[in-house]
């Protein structure tokens, strides 16, 4: 066989170990660019497909040229190569493909193993959206009522990763004010790069829109048609404009007309004594704390009649 038929199987080598290296790169591209995968991983399949079918011929070209090539090293390096785009087809072929439509589509609370997404691909996992029928349907008569002070055209159903207290990756979900989605996202991007953990986070509406209940379950969460505690005006959180972060371990503390302490969740009364060190606690040294203040959120902890060690609002 002539050199010419030698350089070309080479160069087969080369080109589909180089095409192994791409296809991933196409796809994590496609990531960016939509929520919706199914096109992109079509795509690396088919690339993939083909690859095979190139190492195949490559390999059997080699096998045929044995006795000519002898042992000349070149050509052994070249095809060690083959070896090396073979183990990763193989790698490819058994790894599963995450597909980010399906992770999107999981339930809020959900575990998920990332490890293999790049880190755009990740940011993609970050992202707000309308409140689509759906949503409507879990939110309305509970965390939403029908009123004359916000619409659901002003608010925005956002999906983040946050890091269990478990230490696992979770799917979290928030209703906000369509005013603050993008900072809302930028926050928990960076508490979930900086493993911040965070129990839990689901819409109220899974505790009925009872916000004691959701406390006390130490729920993260963000919009609920209600009235500040013990009176009759609308919480900022009716408007979309507040969150409580881990709330049992940073309660809601007042004083009642009798003098008497109140705090809620009732079972966060261990973590009233803010000069305590103990896990959880959001404080000026806290990490959670910094991110809201940089994002020009206001803190409860700071506030002098009460103290709401939970939460943070960002108004008009």
């Amino acid at each position: 066989m002539a050199k010419t038929d030698i350089f070309r199987i080479i160069a087969v080598a080369v080109v589909v170990a180089a095409g192994l290296t791409g296809c991933g790169g196409e796809r994590d591209k496609g990531v960016q660019s939509s929520l919706n995968h199914t096109e992109q991983d079509t795509i690396v399949r088919d690339t993939i497909h083909q690859n095979t079918i190139d190492i195949e011929e490559a390999r059997s070209d080699f096998s045929q040229l044995g006795s000519e090539i002898g042992t000349d090293t070149a050509l052994e390096n070249r095809a060690e190569d083959i070896e090396t785009a073979e183990d990763e087809l193989q790698e490819h072929q058994t790894e599963e493909f995450l597909d980010i439509a399906e992770i999107c589509a999981l339930p809020a609370g959900t575990s998920v193993e990332i490890g293999m997404l790049p880190e755009e691909s990740i940011d993609a996992l970050f992202y707000a959206s309308e409140i689509t029928e759906e949503v409507f349907t879990r939110i309305n008569g509970c965390s939403y009522q029908e009123n004359d002070n916000i619409s659901l055209d002003e608010l925005s159903y956002v999906r983040v990763l946050h890091r269990g207290f478990d230490g696992t990756t979770r799917i979290g979900e928030l209703i906000v004010n369509s005013a603050l989605k993008e900072d809302i996202i930028d926050i928990m991007r960076e508490l979930y790069k900086a493993d911040y953990p965070i129990e839990q986070m689901v819409l109220i509406d899974v505790y009925g829109g009872d916000d004691n209940q959701s406390m006390a379950a130490n729920n993260t969460s963000a919009f609920n048609y209600r009235t500040v505690s013990g009176t009759n005006k609308l919480s900022n959180h009716s408007y979309g404009r507040a969150i409580d972060i881990n709330p049992l371990y940073n309660p809601y503390i007042r004083t009642a007309s009798d003098g008497s302490t109140l705090c809620e969740p009732e079972n966060g009364a261990p973590y009233i004594n803010r000069d305590e060190d103990f896990t959880y606690k959001i404080d000026h040294s806290d990490r959670c704390y910094q991110l809201f203040k940089e994002h020009g959120f206001t803190w409860g902890g700071d506030w002098r009649s009460v103290k709401d060690y939970q939460h943070f609002e960002k108004k008009e």
